[in-house]
């Protein structure tokens, strides 16, 4: 690697932009100061070697500045002075405006360092080659010049790029055309892993692109306008033909998951005829497969869902008369000397509930009934630590920490007494007191979601059990498909279909139940159901892709909930959190003449709190503020809520929501205009369900719909019904093709014989006696035409 260059003209005499004056003389182009020019090479020849210096112009020498002031006579006078025509133009000004920002230097090679991420636009990104320039600015004769001298159309700028990716880019397909015919190679990569195939795929080249594949096929026989063709995979199909992994850089690929109008023109011709190619191998039948699983699943969870039962409902109480209010306190007894005991006072009948309807009385409990007298104070009834006795309400339901049901007791009082003062006046079954604590599993008879009391109960359980069961083999077919896509294409591959991200957020989920279900925790469970059953349906968009007739509703739906509602949206919650604060502000002033002095309005008050606020705005905005529009009567602010309200009304409810409607009319307009729309969803989804094929399988599934070709490439053979047009364009590339192969073999005979050259031009290797040399890999032989040598063989040293 050279590390060093001829300088002619001094450093420090240099130009603004490091130019020197022979650079002066071509840049302004006139005839006098080309004469200028000849006769300073005359008398500096090695001033031809010069460069620019700067960082912004580095490495452009006087051939580049002759091809872009397009004179060919300047071009042949500096080949014949001996310029280079190798040099690279390596300056800022010269590169892809993406990745000036990316720009490092390096001091092991001259070349400036690069991001590889790029689009490749630049105002004068021709490729650094003189040759490259020639190129893409239809310089034929300057080409054809260099190309004679010895200049190689393969060489790669810091992008990888060659003369045919740089035709590409510039979209010059008469250029493309001679070009490849004196020997550019199709099958170089660039930096992107992208040949100038895939490069017209991925920056949409529609006359490039089916160009390209016109030269790349073989023709096996032609019958009038009915020709047979062959299409080598290596570069279109989306499966590797050597280790069956997917070829994110493949042409059918870029074409598919393109973003550009221009993707929809790609989308005809081999690419189609490969996507039915793969549809009818094996993708259909996978496709159907795995719908209708995903539809018996959601069946599944509509059983479970629409037979959950409910909470248990709760009794009403029993209409009585007014009594005061009753305070009920629940605590646990740690003394166990102390009873408690139910005296009648009143010769009514008392109401006990059975002993079998009580669940789970774990621990004695006394009940204080307190209620408020005249005076305001409460009193305790039925202490029994005074000895006396005060009248209980008519109504009295005992609560217990662990007892779920209620009793109904009728004029009674509760007297707790010592177990000494063996005085019960009550049933001693209707309190039980047990010593033990309840063990973690004896609460799962208490779980309403796993009673088995009915049918209902037994087949929701085992569509449960059957939903946990495809829950868990989703996640394993999802978790076996990244580990041979790879996670960067794992994730791509989902982004492509949100609604699928949803349903395996809902399996996930799936997996969380059971340990909320053993635990008990109905209302958490109830909460993730709810979320599950939101996220599951919508899984349905996936497969809708597929079918022409609703598909295109699909791209619809996604394109607006991305585009047009996401923009709207912004706008949108700036107003209504602007004017929601405004409204929580008036109506803080609230005051309903129905409600009674001293009592708080927050109850008829129709923005209570902030998020009532803005709640109200989102109704206002949907016309809806029928129950608004009036309260602000009642305020203190109503000429200035009156005047929010046609201010709001006008910019939001009027203008912005009809701005989005007319939005979302612009978008499906665009969609249904569009021809190729639903083949491209399709597309999608075709690929979609190949990536879940294991590597292995998808090399099997090759071999079914492609052919061998001559030299062993795998490649589809299509029958093509051509017009004349197109035979007249195959006869042309055709004798492209043999001129193409003449000038390559030309140049490789070129090429080895300057290796020869160089080879025999080297002074041989000084020879050092006595040093081994290896013949063959087998034995260990020294020279002995040298003095004082060895032979070293089979272990023995003979001595010569």
């Amino acid at each position: 690697m050279r590390k060093y260059r001829d300088v002619c003209w001094d450093l420090k005499e240099r130009g603004a932009v490091g130019e020197t004056i022979l650079h002066l003389c071509l840049l302004n182009a006139t005839s006098i100061h080309a004469d200028l020019a000849k006769r300073l090479l005359r008398f500096y020849p090695k001033l031809i070697n010069d460069i620019y210096m700067s960082d912004e112009y580095y490495g452009e020498n006087v051939l580049h500045i002759a091809i872009v002031n397009e004179d060919p006579s300047m071009v042949k006078f500096l080949l014949d002075s001996g310029v280079d025509y190798h040099e690279r133009c390596l300056g800022n000004f010269m590169c892809p405006e993406d990745q000036k920002a990316t720009r490092t230097d390096s001091l092991d090679h001259e070349y400036v360092n690069l991001s590889p991420y790029t689009n490749y636009e630049g105002y004068v990104y021709w490729g650094e080659y003189p040759l490259s320039f020639a190129a893409c600015l239809g310089q034929e004769e300057c080409y054809r010049l260099m190309l004679a001298r010895g200049a190689n159309p393969n060489n790669q700028d810091t992008n990888g790029n060659t003369v045919l990716h740089m035709l590409v880019i510039y979209s010059k397909l008469s250029t493309f055309d001679m070009a490849y015919e004196v020997g550019g190679d199709l099958s170089i990569i660039n930096v992107q892993n992208l040949t100038p195939l895939t490069l017209a795929a991925k920056l949409a080249r529609i006359e490039l692109f089916f160009h390209i594949l016109n030269i790349e096929r073989e023709i096996y026989w032609q019958i009038g306008s009915i020709t047979c063709a062959a299409y080598p995979l290596s570069q279109i199909d989306t499966i590797d033909i050597k280790t069956g992994n997917i070829s994110k850089n493949s042409a059918l690929n870029l074409v598919v998951f393109g973003e550009k109008d221009e993707h929809l023109e790609l989308m005809d011709g081999v690419l189609i005829d490969l996507l039915h190619a793969k549809w009818n191998a094996f993708v259909k039948n996978r496709f159907y497969r795995q719908f209708f699983l995903f539809f018996l699943y959601f069946l599944i969870s509509l059983v479970c869902f629409t037979l959950r039962p409910g909470p248990p409902p709760v009794a009403p109480e029993e209409d009585a008369s007014p009594s005061p209010p009753v305070n009920v306190t629940d605590f646990n007894v740690t003394d166990p000397t102390v009873n408690v005991t139910w005296e009648p006072t009143m010769s009514t009948p008392t109401e006990v509930v059975p002993p079998d309807k009580l669940e789970n009385i774990s621990r004695t409990t006394i009940i204080d009934l307190k209620a408020p007298d005249r005076s305001g104070l409460s009193k305790t009834y039925g202490t029994g630590l005074d000895g006396g006795e005060e009248e209980a309400p008519k109504k009295v339901i005992c609560l217990d920490g662990v007892v779920k049901s209620s009793c109904s007791l009728d004029a009674g009082v509760m007297k707790g007494k010592s177990k000494s003062q063996d005085t019960l006046g009550f049933n001693s079954s209707f309190f039980r007191t047990r010593g033990r604590v309840e063990l973690w599993w004896e609460d799962w008879g208490k779980c309403r979601l796993l009673q088995m009391e009915t049918t209902q109960d037994m087949i929701r359980l085992a569509a449960e059990m059957g939903l946990e069961i495809g829950a868990v083999l989703y996640i394993i077919a999802a978790l076996r498909e990244a580990r041979f896509l790879g996670y960067s294409m794992f994730v791509e591959n989902l982004m492509t279909a949100p609604s699928r991200v949803m349903f395996l957020f809902s399996c996930v989920l799936m997996l969380t139940l059971p340990f909320f279900r053993f635990s008990c925790n109905e209302e958490v469970e109830d909460v993730i159901a709810v979320v599950i059953m939101l996220t599951t349906a919508p899984y349905f968009l996936f497969f809708c892709r597929g079918f022409k007739t609703v598909g295109p509703f699909v791209v619809m739906i996604y394109r607006m909930i991305m585009g047009d509602l996401l923009r709207f949206a912004t706008i949108y919650l700036v107003f209504v959190m602007g004017f929601a604060q405004a409204y929580y502000i008036i109506f803080l002033t609230f005051d309903n003449p129905l409600t009674p002095e001293g009592v708080d309005d927050s109850i008829s008050n129709p923005i209570p709190n902030p998020v009532e606020a803005v709640m109200a705005m989102f109704f206002m905005s949907m016309t809806s503020f029928g129950d608004y529009y009036p309260a602000l009567e009642r305020t203190e602010h109503e000429f200035n809520g009156k005047l929010c309200f046609v201010i709001y009304m006008v910019i939001v409810a009027i203008l912005l929501v009809n701005m989005l409607i007319a939005m979302m009319g612009n978008t499906y307009q665009k969609i249904a205009e569009t021809r190729n729309e639903w083949q491209r969803q399709w597309a999608r989804i075709v690929l979609v369900v190949e990536r879940g094929v294991s590597p292995k399988e998808r090399l099997t599934k090759l071999m079914w719909y492609s052919q061998p070709m001559s030299d062993g490439r795998r490649a589809l053979v299509l029958r093509l019904n051509q017009s004349e047009e197109d035979k007249e364009e195959m006869k042309e590339i055709l004798e492209m093709k043999r001129v193409h192969n003449r000038m390559e073999a030309k140049r490789k005979a070129r090429d080895e014989k300057e290796r020869l050259e160089r080879e025999a031009a080297q002074p041989p290797p000084p020879h050092t006696p006595g040093k081994l040399q290896s013949a063959n890999n087998i034995n260990n032989l020294i020279d002995l035409n040298s003095p004082g040598v060895v032979e070293k063989k089979n272990n023995l040293i003979n001595l010569t």
